[in-house]
Order: C-alpha cells, then sequence, then structure tokens
C-alpha cells in the first residue's frame, strides 16, 4: 500500500464529543498515528448516548463514527503519574488536540508553554468555545450553543419562527478547520523546524461563515432575517412536498434561462410569458404564488421522477433523501460510499467512508478503540514502560478499560 500522507505523525488526541475527534479521525485516515487519551473516572462524554446498554460506553453510535483510525488509552490527569506520562507522550509525539474550556488544560498544567518545554517543536491546537481570551473565556460549550451564539442560528429557520439549531454542524466544520491549520503548522515547520501554537474559538469560525451578512450590513444598512429554505437572490428556491408520505424534493432556480427551461419541464411553457414570473426579481417578489405553482407539479411525482425530470432539463433539484434509507440509495452503493467495519461489542455495521478520495493515497478506516485498548501497546511498546509498572498504574486506578462513574467532561 503506497505511504500515506500522514504516515509517521502521532497525534495525541484529548479532545471529546465532536469536533476534535473528527479532525483526529480524519488525519489518521490519512495514515497519522492517533492516540485518544481519556480516562475512566470521566470518558469521553460522547459515549454517553446509550446508557441502557450494559457496555454503554462502547455502543453509542456517533463515538463510534467519530473516533475510527484511532489508538485508545487512558490516563487520569488528575493524576500526577497521569500528568507525567502524558508528557512523556507528548515529547514523542507531533501534535496535541483539545477541546475543552480555557480553564481545563490550565488546572491540568499542561498548556502549551508548558508542553513546549517538554518538546519544543511540538504543534498544539486548542479548540474552546469561546477563545482563550475575552469575558467568555472560561465558558463551556457544545455545537448547539455556537451555532447560536455566532449569530447563524439567527439567521436559520422561517422569517415566523425562532432560531433553528442545525444539528450540530458546528463540530465537523470546526474539525475540518483544525485538520488545514495541522496540516499547514506541520509544512511550517517542515520548513523551519518550529512548532507552534493554534487557537481556534468555535463560535467565532461559526460567525465567519455569515461574511456575506455582515458584509451587507457594513455596505448597506441591511439587517438579514430567516428565510426558510428561500434564498436572497434565486427563486424559485425550496422544497416541496411530492408524491407519497413525508416526501420532498429541494429545487433551485438561478437565472432565466433555467425558468424557462423549468417551464417546460414541468409542462407549463406559458409561466415563463407569466409577468409575475418573467424576471429573477419578478419571481423573488411573487414566491408565494410561484410555491403554490411548483408544489401542485410535485405533488404528482415521487420524489426521483421529479428530480430526473429537472435535471435532465438543466435545472438544480435533488430528492430529500431519508437517513434510514441512505444505506439503500443506489448511487451510494454504486460509488461504494458504506463499508463494513467490525469491531468488538457492537460487531459488524455499515460506516460511511470518508468524503475525500485521493487516486494514490486512500483514506483508510478501522474501527475506534475501546475505552483503554491500548494501554498496555502505549505505555510499553512507545514509552517503555515494564508490565509491573503498567499493572502497579492499573491498581492506583491511572488507568484501566471500565469506568468508575457515569460523568462528563475531564
Amino acid at each position: 500500500m503506497p505511504k500515506q500522507p500522514f504516515e509517521g505523525i502521532r497525534i495525541c488526541d484529548l479532545s471529546q464529543n465532536w469536533s476534535g475527534p473528527y479532525c483526529a479521525a480524519y488525519l489518521g485516515g490519512m495514515g497519522a498515528e492517533v492516540i485518544k487519551v481519556e480516562s475512566i473516572q470521566h470518558p469521553d462524554s460522547f459515549r454517553f448516548g446509550n446508557l441502557v446498554s450494559d457496555l454503554w460506553w462502547e455502543v453509542y453510535a456517533p463515538w463510534n463514527c467519530t473516533n475510527v483510525n484511532k489508538y485508545g488509552i487512558t490516563l487520569d490527569l488528575n493524576n500526577p503519574r497521569g500528568i507525567e506520562l502524558f508528557k512523556e507522550l507528548a515529547k514523542v509525539s507531533d501534535v496535541v488536540i483539545e477541546n475543552f474550556s480555557s480553564r481545563v488544560m490550565e488546572n491540568f498544567k499542561l498548556t502549551y508553554p508548558i508542553l513546549k518545554e517538554v518538546n519544543p517543536d511540538i504543534i498544539m491546537v486548542s479548540m474552546p468555545g469561546y477563545g482563550l481570551s475575552g469575558p467568555w473565556r472560561d465558558y463551556a460549550g457544545f455545537g448547539l450553543a455556537f451555532e447560536q451564539s455566532s449569530g447563524l442560528a439567527y439567521l436559520t429557520g422561517y422569517a415566523d419562527g425562532s432560531p433553528q439549531n442545525l444539528g450540530g454542524s458546528a463540530d465537523p466544520i470546526a474539525g475540518m478547520h483544525a485538520a488545514f491549520a495541522i496540516q499547514a503548522a506541520l509544512e511550517y515547520r517542515r520548513r523551519t523546524g518550529k512548532g507552534q501554537f493554534i487557537e481556534i474559538a468555535q463560535a467565532e469560525l461559526l460567525t465567519r461563515l455569515l461574511g456575506v451578512a455582515i458584509i451587507d450590513f457594513s455596505l448597506n444598512k441591511r439587517v438579514w432575517g430567516r428565510l426558510g429554505n428561500r434564498d436572497v437572490v434565486k427563486a424559485p428556491h425550496g422544497v416541496y412536498r411530492c408524491r407519497g408520505e413525508d416526501m420532498w424534493v429541494a429545487i433551485s432556480v438561478s437565472s432565466d434561462k433555467e425558468w424557462s427551461a423549468f417551464c417546460q419541464a414541468i409542462g407549463k411553457p406559458e409561466l415563463a410569458r407569466d409577468e409575475r414570473f418573467s424576471t429573477l426579481l419578478n419571481r423573488w417578489r411573487n414566491q408565494d404564488a410561484l410555491d403554490k405553482i411548483i408544489e401542485a407539479w410535485t405533488l404528482e411525482h415521487d420524489r426521483y421522477e421529479a428530480m430526473t425530470i429537472l435535471q435532465k432539463s438543466g435545472v438544480a433539484a435533488g430528492a430529500v433523501t431519508v437517513p434510514d434509507k441512505l444505506q439503500h440509495e443506489q448511487h451510494l452503493k454504486d460509488r461504494g460510499f458504506f463499508q463494513e467495519l467490525t469491531r468488538d461489542i457492537i460487531g459488524t455495521q455499515l460506516y460511511p467512508r470518508w468524503p475525500i478520495m485521493f487516486s494514490e493515497t486512500p483514506l483508510v478506516m478501522r474501527p475506534a478503540p475501546k475505552l483503554g485498548e491500548h494501554n498496555h501497546y502505549v505505555l510499553s511498546a512507545i514509552l517503555g514502560l515494564s508490565r509491573v509498572e503498567i499493572e502497579a498504574l492499573e491498581k492506583q486506578q491511572v488507568i484501566g478499560t471500565t469506568p468508575l462513574a457515569l460523568g462528563f467532561g475531564m
């Protein structure tokens, strides 16, 4: 197998939940050796999603999907010996990733200046919700809070409704930003020999996505509001009911040429000459009437049928796919999007492959580690501890494989 892009890079993944772990798993798919660090006192809180199972900490689906391509160890970082061992691991690593609020790494005394003394070349990525400075620096949060406080959720929803949760999309967005930053820092280190510290405030990166709305206010004093599925310029632009229960198709028309093609496709060429819809601006101003006409047509068709008719006419349209039916989508099956992974306890399951496809170095995917599964490998093969020393750590509960309590955070 060809050498992977990140082969030879070792990453200590202290992060929890979704954002940091997603980043680390992706880099692991590109060949990095990723060591997931948890503790039996406070495992990754993303494990706490299926408490009805006897082995609840191993069976939560999102945790299994977000922590592929990793080795897993446990270290109690409230124990001096656990701190010592983490520093030893950082000494022989290239990258450390964490996504706690600012006070956590300070309390552990594992901030960048301290780790830099241990390993001058280390690259450290901190992903606090609101940054390491400012009045909100100590606030904790999850994707829902970041989406709201960033301003992004204010623009999401219907005009007569409340701001809407984006479904945690903040996390993978933050993870991809972190992966890019790590790649850039590794290249900088290759050229200069210098490591560095990277701070990614998750709420701020979401605010950056509002660039157009912010600039529009700066230039034109226009305040954007919630538009539902509509667009600030395009029309028609929405999701329309189709034949069947809770079946939908998305349609977006961006020009007069596409509008003419759309009218031909649905068998109503006269609509292109209707004064209400003859220009993009007129269509945008008369969307309520336009949407009723369109939905009358979509209700007569299956969602895939509607998509196919419009796509063949050059109109952007897509069937709204039900999540539990995705694995049966012929398009995804033909592209080999889902692959089987077998893991102890949960058995063989289908996982979505990484969406980036390299021709020379295809990404890999290995199942997520069990809690503390690789304690002996990491402590012995990488850090050189003896079996007696490892057994002593187990007795002292510095390491282990079973959670001691139902609690969140490290």
